[in-house]
């Protein structure tokens, strides 16, 4: 199925018509890491190539729609040799010189209208990798990437509103891990407090008229918050912190980590954020703006930390599309761990607010056995409705 030879020149080739025909914004960052998520799937299967590639080269919603039919047209029909279907991408781009699907303007490259390199004589379509072998090197394709990288760059947190604040107490509130062990003064309790009322009884002459009583409080739940950092999640990946950050406004019992493809610790910078104080996070590396591997990450985290953060008490909320780029298996398993070391696990995903959305991506369908709320937080409003849903 794959035009070239080799395996750098297939990739490269395709994200460089990604970038030059279909508006996809990719540079030298993304290449590396679909490069990465190939070495852990089989070639020979197209459906799991597809899979790989699809949320790390997609930036948005509008790529995510459009990427199967750019693979399609890249690995089945030839559109370096193919007059037709250079004829159709032509069409794509309206005169002005505006992509038909993002309405911006672009670039046309002349290597469109470039003559088609010939086909070798006596070769049968499709052409073959070892017909095709030295296309690069003739000049049939010539990649300019732009150093633009997807949003490497982290956020900046800014401290959340009262709005944000008082929904988070709603939620803190609302979230019990349980009853404590130990039995403490209550006006109303499960025990009568005999001591507690005979003493009481001295300053009425030796008469018990108010009986004093114990209960067991109820303990609030510590919060594990891990924020998907990857280029999918776009801007939301932002939404997600600023609620971690009202959370942290209102318990201070909490982690927070981010993820793309690997996993990185920012507590310290949400409760600063929290305080009231505008934090740029630092450089997170392949904890940010990169591809997606949530059950790679989850892995890990559980390796570091597990025994340390979770427990009958914590509840992990994980803000992610469940776009899943990396083994399914591992994040079987990880959620499988997760779901029975914590007390509930609250999913936030911002597809819902997509019409007609169904969880069908390979992550959110292995993941949602495991997952006792599914919901999404981009304002305060929706943070106080998850206030009333969520369950533990």
């Amino acid at each position: 199925m794959f035009p070239f030879s080799t395996f750098p020149s297939n990739l490269a080739a395709f994200c460089d018509r990604l970038r030059r025909e279909d508006g996809f914004r990719l540079g030298p960052r993304e290449l590396a890491d679909a490069a990465r998520a190939l070495t852990i799937v089989p070639l020979a299967d197209v459906r799991l190539v597809r899979d790989a590639l699809r949320p790390i080269l997609s930036h948005t919603h509008a790529d995510t729609l459009a990427f199967d039919d750019a693979f399609d047209r890249f690995f089945y029909r030839q559109p370096f040799d193919s007059e037709v279907l250079r004829q159709q991408d032509r069409e794509r781009v309206h005169p002005a010189g505006r992509s038909a699907r993002h309405g911006a303007d672009v670039e046309v490259s002349p290597e469109l209208d470039r003559a088609p390199k010939k086909r070798p004589e006596g070769a049968e379509a499709p052409l073959s990798s070892q017909e095709t072998g030295d296309a690069l090197d003739s000049g049939a394709v010539r990649l300019r990437y732009s150093p633009f990288a997807g949003e490497a760059h982290p956020p900046v947190l800014d401290p959340p509103d009262n709005e944000w604040r008082t929904a988070a107490r709603a939620l803190v509130n609302r979230l019990e891990a349980g009853l404590s062990r130990r039995w403490r003064p209550s006006p109303r309790g499960q025990r009568f407090d005999l001591r507690r009322t005979l003493r009481g009884s001295l300053h009425t002459g030796g008469e018990p008229v108010l009986p004093r009583w114990r209960a067991r409080v109820r303990r609030r739940p510590r919060f594990v918050i891990i924020v998907d950092g990857s280029r999918s999640m776009g801007d939301q990946a932002t939404t997600a912190l600023r609620c971690a950050a009202a959370i942290a406004s209102a318990t201070t019992n909490l982690e927070v980590f981010t993820f793309s493809t690997a996993v990185r610790r920012i507590t310290k910078e949400v409760l600063l954020a929290a305080a009231g104080v505008r934090v740029r996070l630092p450089p997170l590396h392949y904890a940010w703006g990169g591809g997606t591997s949530i059950g790679a990450c989850l892995r890990d985290l559980l390796r570091q930390s597990g025994d340390r953060l979770l427990g009958w008490n914590t509840v992990v909320i994980i803000a992610s599309d469940g776009l899943e780029a990396g083994d399914p298996v591992m994040l079987g398993h990880a959620m499988s761990r997760l779901s029975r070391a914590s007390a509930a696990i609250i999913w936030l995903n911002p597809l819902l607010e997509t019409s007609g959305y169904q969880p069908s991506a390979v992550g959110m369908r292995i993941a949602r056995p495991f997952v006792t709320t599914l919901a999404w937080v981009e304002d305060a409003g929706s943070l106080m409705r998850l206030a009333r849903t969520a369950r533990v």
